[in-house]
């Protein structure tokens, strides 16, 4: 089944622009989006019940765990686990993300990462 970037939802989330790639009728346990981080940084938050993979399209960004910090380059690929705390930082990257199962933001606690 194709996803196209024209059809996909355009939205912004924390100053951060997104495409959702795969729709509410998507009849797959994963999904997909393409953030472009520009200067900006997501919250800190926790996913809850599902995988996040991150591959680097353009640019370079971090991911800081409470342990330690992923850097991220064009090419590479991160996935995070459940219930791991976690911010994305980037001054310029273009990153494909894929959620298994499909990202539900009522399965997203939001947190400080000192907490």
């Amino acid at each position: 089944m194709k996803f196209s970037a024209e059809q996909g939802m355009h939205k912004k989330a924390f100053g951060i622009d997104i495409v959702e790639l795969c729709s509410s009728n998507n009849p797959f346990p994963i999904d997909g989006a393409v953030a472009y981080f520009r200067n900006n940084e997501y919250p800190c938050k926790i996913n809850h019940g599902f995988y996040e993979m991150f591959y680097i399209l353009d640019g370079e960004c971090s991911i800081v765990f409470e342990d330690k910090v992923v850097e991220l380059k064009k090419g590479d690929m991160h996935v995070i686990e459940p219930e791991k705390k976690h911010i994305t930082q980037a001054k310029y990257a273009d990153i494909f993300i894929v959620c298994n199962p499909p990202f539900d933001i009522k399965n997203v606690e939001f947190c400080e990462m000192n907490s």
